[in-house]
């Protein structure tokens, strides 16, 4: 009967779990079992030394012999490895053999579960020393359990090493060909299986948050891009918004390489939709930048004509409109558009030396016309002190030929500042004034037709006043109150009349 590989009695872990190592195809297993069974087939065709007893040989399996796994020679273990077990417990080797037996045909058995399964044939060996490399093997499965378990609590496991244990587990437990308690093995692998796959999943939910995170932090990368170059061209820092452009491809390659990857059709698609608004920004940059020329250009013709007007006239004498000449030149510099800064300021400075040389001769004549109106207002606050002394009620005559030549004298002083110029001009009006007053009195007192007037006024009002104490008289002997009233007020206003009257006539006479 054909053996299988020998058990794992004598296997490192390192040949169990590696990380460079990738599960091996069903097609690799076989041909490694075959090259193993014909090892083996070639070693049983040879006669055996007489002091040797023959040696058990197991049934055909999938567990890979040493020789075939030490055919792989791992790079990289994975998590060091124990030492290979150089010594089994006792007991526990005799409690293992307890689920094994050897047939009346030498046939070796295992007790798996409900069923019974030949692994084996004694090859004439007597049932302890047959079953015993079969118990070690299975004490050899049982620390590979422990180390599986072990290796779980490791935090650096990658989802490779986490399959490449799967797949270890499934090939090492699919009907093994040992001796022992085979159902509590398989409860124990299935419980690390179990725990394989939540760490397997575990891993899977963070590289799928590390992906969405990945893909959110660049489609936020290129919106603002996007927004950069959807941004009004009258609205963009040009040199702020090229800095960003040209690390556009430098920031996208750091994200690629520092940040967990996306899928591939995503990835795609940003990528078209940066290059589309790299394009756009491109576009605009273009455009804009033609437009501003033309508008510097502009701006350059429309400044030189002001500045050849400002200059026609900084040698100007002509005070007052060549003032309003600047003040509208200025305003439409103002209006002007704006040319390059360089060419801006070369040329606000020749405009702004034709004004200033207008100006400083202003201010100069000004000035000098300051100190004349100061001279001027000292000489007519002396007229006002010569016209205030003037008392016209005296000698009429004498105070108007004084007054006009105050005034003659006045004219001839000139100009005044502005802020004293009302100040003197009411003084000196009042003095006119007050002379004016005295010649009407005067007029009045001296005119015939006025006397007249004011005799027959008197004589007039003595006449009504006689009628109205009649008429008051007749008022009172009715005893009618409102009758009474009203010719005590008639009578009233007459008298006030005549008394002003006589004041008149007593001033004329």
């Amino acid at each position: 009967m054909r053996g299988s590989d020998p058990p794992l009695s004598g296997m490192s872990e390192g040949d169990l779990v590696s990380e460079s190592e990738t599960p091996t195809p069903v097609g690799e297993d076989a041909a490694a079992n075959d090259s193993a069974t014909q090892q083996t087939e070639a070693s049983a065709s040879k006669p055996a030394p007489s002091a040797t007893p023959p040696r058990p040989r197991p049934m055909p399996g999938r567990t890979p012999s040493p020789a075939a796994l030490a055919g792989r020679k791992p790079t990289t273990t994975l998590i060091p490895a124990a030492p290979p077990q150089q010594e089994y417990d006792a007991d526990a080797l005799r409690e293992a053999k307890t689920f094994g037996a050897v047939t009346e045909d030498g046939s070796i058995t295992v007790q798996d579960g409900t069923q019974v399964r030949t692994i084996g044939t004694a090859d004439g060996a007597e049932p302890e020393e047959a079953l015993t490399p079969f118990a070690k093997a299975y004490l050899d499965l049982v620390a590979f359990l422990d180390h599986c378990e072990k290796t779980l609590q490791a935090p650096e496991l990658s989802q490779n090493d986490l399959n490449r244990l799967l797949e270890n587990l499934r090939k090492q437990m699919k009907e093994p060909a040992v001796v022992g308690d085979i159902p509590a093995l398989r409860s124990r692998a299935s419980d690390v299986r179990e725990q394989a796959k939540k760490r397997i999943h575990a891993l899977e939910e963070q590289r799928a948050a590390a992906r969405e995170e990945a893909t959110a932090r660049r489609t936020e990368f290129v919106e603002s891009i996007e927004a950069l170059a959807a941004t009004d061209p009258a609205q963009l820092s040009w040199k702020n918004a090229g800095e960003t452009m040209r690390n556009m491809v430098p920031t996208w390659k750091s994200m690629q390489a520092e940040g967990a990857s996306i899928e591939r059709s995503v990835e795609d698609a940003l990528w078209k939709r940066l290059s589309a608004a790299r394009a756009l920004f491109d576009r605009k940059r273009k455009k804009f930048f033609s437009e501003l020329d033309e508008q510097h250009a502009q701006a350059e013709r429309i400044k030189e004509k002001l500045i050849a007007q400002a200059e026609s006239m900084q040698d100007s004498t002509d005070w007052g409109p060549t003032v309003r000449a600047y003040r509208d030149l200025m305003s439409r510099w103002r209006e002007a558009p704006r040319g390059s800064r360089k060419k801006d300021d070369a040329q606000w400075a020749r405009f702004k030396k034709a004004q200033d040389t207008f100006f400083a001769a202003r201010n100069a004549d000004l000035r000098a016309s300051d100190e004349e109106q100061r001279r001027n207002l000292e000489v007519k606050e002396s007229l006002l002190r010569e016209a205030e002394s003037i008392d016209a009620g005296k000698d009429l005559e004498a105070a108007k030929d004084k007054l006009r030549s105050i005034q003659d004298r006045w004219e001839d002083a000139g100009k005044v500042p502005r802020s004293d110029m009302r100040r003197v001009e009411d003084r000196l009006r009042s003095v006119e004034r007050s002379v004016k007053k005295a010649e009407a009195d005067e007029w009045r007192r001296t005119d015939p037709r006025t006397r007249a007037r004011v005799e027959g006024a008197s004589s007039q009002l003595h006449a009504a006043i006689a009628g109205y104490e009649e008429a008051l008289e007749k008022a009172k002997a009715s005893g009618d109150a409102k009758r009474i009233a009203e010719a005590e007020a008639a009578l009233a206003a007459r008298k006030e009349w005549l008394a002003v009257i006589e004041r008149s006539a007593h001033e004329l006479g």
